[in-house]
């Protein structure tokens, strides 16, 4: 025998329009709703209903509901995540959009206005919520920092003064030594970010200054880390300097001199 939900799917216009049937089908599973007649998913107990069973039945209810503040904060308390469906003027309420932020950051991106506790709070559940901050926050050194010690990457996103700020670049290649790329000219010359740089991904020597890719101590250590650097040791994707080894045997000399 089919269940409520299945005789709503495969059902026709009665079905759909059969308040008991719908209310037990989306008692039984939420997202049913999307087969409940328009005159239902505007029917507020239905919705609730649904909501309480799968919150992402929300996206399911009519505009009116989904601009319903009550509405919207049950299918919210459940999973933040669902503000997404709702309507647009809701997602200036700062309890729904940090209830949804706390779910999943990147939703930072429905925000009509931030705050600083706002921004951290979606860096901190996901990294990625960085790219949805505001120009303004790509210069404040704490939401920069919590956003690059998970994911180095976002230094590339960080205003120009802190990608010259010795503290924000180190903690950006902990993480990611590639991250380096991202770094001021003038930190990549700087042979202790590039020597961390490299002990966490070797590769990272390819962003050191010309300089420190004829390091000895460098080059031995992003090629301990990540053999295949071997290749930028010998020049071969930045072009030989004078003081680079020519050839994997020169390589071994060289190391040895030190």
């Amino acid at each position: 025998m089919d269940s409520p939900w299945e005789r709503l799917r495969d059902g026709g216009a009665a079905e759909r329009q059969d308040r008991a049937l719908v209310l037990a089908a989306v008692a039984d599973e939420g997202i049913a709703l999307q087969f409940a007649a328009c005159e239902l998913q505007d029917d507020r107990e239905v919705v609730l209903a649904a909501i309480e069973q799968d919150p992402d039945a929300l996206q399911y209810a009519s505009k009116t509901l989904r601009g319903c503040r009550e509405v919207v904060a049950a299918a919210v308390s459940r999973a933040g995540e669902t503000l997404q469906f709702a309507e647009p003027n809701l997602w200036e309420d700062r309890e729904l959009l940090w209830s949804a932020v706390s779910a999943d950051g990147r939703l930072l991106r429905l925000a009509q206005s931030q705050d600083k506790e706002l921004v951290l709070t979606a860096v901190r559940q996901d990294a990625d919520a960085f790219g949805f901050a505001f120009a303004e926050w790509r210069g404040d050194k704490e939401v920069v920092m919590s956003s690059v010690r998970t994911s180095g990457e976002n230094l590339k996103l960080a205003s120009e003064e802190l990608q010259d700020d010795a503290e924000v670049v180190m903690a950006a290649i902990k993480f990611d030594g590639l991250a380096l790329q991202f770094a001021s000219p003038r930190l990549r010359e700087d042979r202790d970010i590039v020597l961390l740089a490299v002990q966490q991904h070797g590769c990272a020597l390819e962003f050191a200054s010309e300089e420190l890719r004829c390091d000895r101590q460098v080059v031995r250590e992003a090629v301990n880390r990540t053999p295949r650097s071997l290749m930028l040791a010998l020049g071969e994707r930045t072009g030989r300097s004078p003081g680079r080894p020519r050839s994997a045997f020169h390589l071994w000399r060289w190391f040895g001199r030190g």
